[in-house]
């Protein structure tokens, strides 16, 4: 069974000038970018879509150290002496 479905769009003309020659310098087909683009806009859209909706659920009171320093202190400190940030139970 065929896992593609044919979609015809169109687009303004500067656009698909530009990305013609992207493509002569990427080596990829038309169809290979298209797809890798729209891919990458959906998985962004669903991720912020769920920074959205979840947005505000901590409170202080569930991550009191964050109160305790500022932003770009926290992430120093999580990150350890090495700027790595450390191997998070799971």
């Amino acid at each position: 069974m065929d896992n593609t479905r044919m979609v015809h769009i169109r687009l303004p003309k500067s656009i698909v000038t530009q990305m013609e020659q992207l493509l002569k310098l990427l080596g990829v087909s038309r169809n290979e970018f298209i797809v890798q683009a729209v891919a990458e806009k959906v998985a962004r859209e669903i991720r912020l879509r769920g920074l959205r909706e979840t947005r505000g659920i901590l409170g202080s009171e569930d991550a009191p150290e964050w109160a305790e320093v500022p932003g770009a202190g926290w992430v120093r400190k999580v990150r350890g002496e090495d700027g790595e940030p450390p191997a998070w139970a799971t």
